[in-house]
């Protein structure tokens, strides 16, 4: 069964009663006492009926209507074991997470041995970010059906979260091999192949194609892995479009379901208030990236509210919840009652910082939750829905066509991210070549990022740098699959393997950035270059050869380096991008001079200006809601 979005908290759509949709067990209780008493076969009619109704219901994208005729035929049979699974199901794409596994755990002690039933709590615990309870049940689940490859690539993608790269590796393949007739299986399996660089498999399908053959509302947990496909104009301009094809299908959804008065309160205070979605107001960059504006903004201006999409227990929840005008925890809220909370605490400006990554409520946008939306950190790319007004960025992100994203480009005078809070992890005085006697080239990207043409432009530096090593630092390099497909490649470019090195920092309880104190210079990935990471090399002294494109993905890099100063190591082609990294290579006394003094440089630029940073953003603020006249 598909659904979709989900609805008010209140409504008489039922002719009968007037249910209280934030207590979905007490509806069916409701309908069990008022329906008139059935049995046998005239029972049997009544509940096959009611089911049909209910996902025909959800296949039109009316969910409120399918959640009561599901509730209809729980009143009938509160054990039915699809009428548990799919309230369950409509509750968790509603986003009312506590609802949806009340049902679906009530399916589980009725039907035990169902898989269906355990893969639908499985799934449920996942979203909630219940990992290891998750992964229990996606295994009873495959005990219970070996063959059901949907069962096998959730237990996949749940090995994937708990960073066993080869298990995820194995049971995606696993699912392809049973069932390669379904496209969301496609889909998932792409990540998996995405996370252990199996390029011989990714280059033997059409990435793009599969993605226009799954339904449109599924597609968007595989947009980030899709970018890395994603290099020419023309490319952009196909994925464009599809990601457009997924926001106009939110907003039918959204307009078919919505129920809510969208007239605004009368605003008590000259303040422009300002919110945040996001699933990080955590130890997690994008917090580090906001912070300065929970810090700097006068309070007397703008008030500053907080609307988190995912439970989490650190100092920097703790940090906003102290200093937020208000913090909401929406993991559970439905789109709707969303819609209604914004509204209630009279937002001007809503920001989405989650985009298309764990945690997500971009869709809930479509249905305009705020009288101006903008776009920022989560995603870097165009959202693809009409009712998202602007994308955030500054004058070196901004896309070199605005046709390119469907928002507007709203271009902050400074910079569109500023890190606030990077560890003073010492440097050492000496370059990693005088130490070693040989040159150290690094990554520390997310391998989902490698591409076979990245690779083949890496090559091309060691080939002219024949004593050179190849030092890549991340958990997943404990990845068994990721090692060989990287070695397999590499040798397909003429690099001896013996000149790649994997290292694992977490195994010796390392912080990563001491490991830029083995490397001498950082080659960036392309398409999607890297942000945190470029800027994080460039604190620990370490130069970063950057290549740039036409779209947002294709600019974070260049964006980094042109606000730091060294818009030199900025390549537009492949032949570029080589040379610059000689040069770089050939000069000791540069990279001796650059480990002294980049932190230093990057430290009294705009990127780690928190005060100019939340000045210039304020002024953007302003001029949007009082434009210019």
């Amino acid at each position: 069964m598909s659904g979709s979005e989900k609805e008010s908290t209140y409504s008489k759509q039922s002719p009968d009663y007037y249910i209280d949709m934030n207590d979905w067990e007490g509806a069916c209780l409701a309908y069990e006492n008022s329906e008139t008493p059935l049995f046998g076969l005239q029972k049997k009619r009544r509940e096959a009926d009611l089911l049909k109704k209910g996902v025909d219901a959800a296949n039109k994208g009316e969910t409120l209507k399918a959640l009561i005729y599901h509730c209809k035929l729980l009143g009938l049979n509160s054990s039915h074991i699809d009428g548990l699974r799919n309230m369950a199901v409509l509750l968790k794409r509603s986003g009312d997470y506590f609802s949806a596994e009340r049902f679906a755990r009530k399916c589980v002690m009725h039907h035990p041995n169902n898989s269906k039933g355990l893969n639908t709590l499985a799934n449920i615990l996942s979203a909630q970010g219940k990992l290891q309870e998750a992964l229990d049940h996606y295994a009873l689940a495959h005990e219970q059906d070996p063959l059901d490859a949907s069962v096998i690539i959730n237990l996949a993608t749940q090995y994937h979260y708990c960073a066993d790269i080869d298990r995820a590796f194995i049971y995606s393949t696993k699912a392809i091999d049973i069932n390669s007739g379904t496209p969301s299986i496609w889909l998932d399996h792409m990540t998996h192949l995405r996370r252990s660089c199996c390029f011989e498999r990714l280059g033997k399908v059409n990435w793009i194609k599969v993605a226009q053959w799954n339904n449109r509302k599924d597609i968007m947990h595989c947009l980030l892995q899709l970018l890395t496909r994603v290099e020419t104009y023309e490319q952009n301009k196909t994925l464009l479009r599809l990601v457009c094809a997924w926001g106009d299908e939110q907003a039918r959804q959204s307009e078919s379901q919505s129920r809510t008065n969208n007239h605004l309160p009368t605003k008590t205070k000259n303040v422009i208030r300002i919110g945040f979605v996001s699933a990080d107001f955590k130890d997690h960059s994008v917090a580090r990236f906001i912070w300065p504006l929970f810090e700097h903004l006068k309070r007397e201006r703008f008030e500053l509210y907080c609307y988190s999409t995912q439970e989490a227990h650190d100092g920097w929840r703790s940090r906003f919840m102290g200093s937020a005008s208000g913090f909401r925890n929406i993991e559970s809220t439905a789109p709707q009652e969303l819609k209604k909370l914004v509204l209630t605490d009279q937002i001007d400006i809503l920001f989405d910082l989650t985009g298309f990554t764990k945690g997500s409520r971009t869709g809930a946008f479509a249905s305009r939750l705020a009288p101006i939306q903008v776009s920022w950190l989560g995603y870097p790319g165009t959202t693809g829905l009409a009712a998202m007004d602007y994308l955030f960025c500054d004058r070196f992100l901004a896309p070199e066509d605005q046709s390119l994203i469907r928002e507007k480009a709203i271009i902050t005078q400074g910079t569109s991210v500023c890190f606030s809070d990077i560890a003073e992890v010492p440097i050492t005085p000496k370059i990693p070549e005088n130490i070693r006697g040989f040159l150290t080239i690094g990554s520390l990207n997310n391998p989902y990022k490698f591409t076979p043409a990245t690779i083949a432009r890496w090559s091309r530096v060691l080939t002219n740098l024949p004593s050179a090593q190849l030092l890549f630092v991340r958990r997943e390099f404990e990845s068994y699959y990721l090692r060989k497909h990287l070695r397999d490649e590499f040798i397909k470019n003429n690099i001896s393997p013996d000149r790649l090195h994997f290292y694992n920092n977490r195994k010796d309880n390392r912080h990563y950035l001491d490991c830029y104190n083995e490397i001498d210079i950082t080659l960036d990935t392309y398409p999607v270059t890297g942000g945190t990471t470029t800027t994080e090399a460039l604190w620990m002294g370490v130069p970063v050869v950057g290549l740039m494109g036409p779209n947002i993905h294709q600019r974070v890099c260049s964006a980094i380096l042109h606000h730091v100063g060294h818009p030199e190591w900025i390549a537009s082609n492949d032949d570029e991008f080589v040379d610059i990294a000689l040069c770089l290579a050939a000069d000791q006394h540069l990279r001796q001079h650059l480990r002294k003094n980049l932190r230093n440089t990057l430290r009294n630029s705009i990127l780690c200006n928190t005060k100019k940073f939340a000045a210039d953003f304020a002024d953007t603020m302003e001029k949007l809601v009082m434009p210019a006249a």
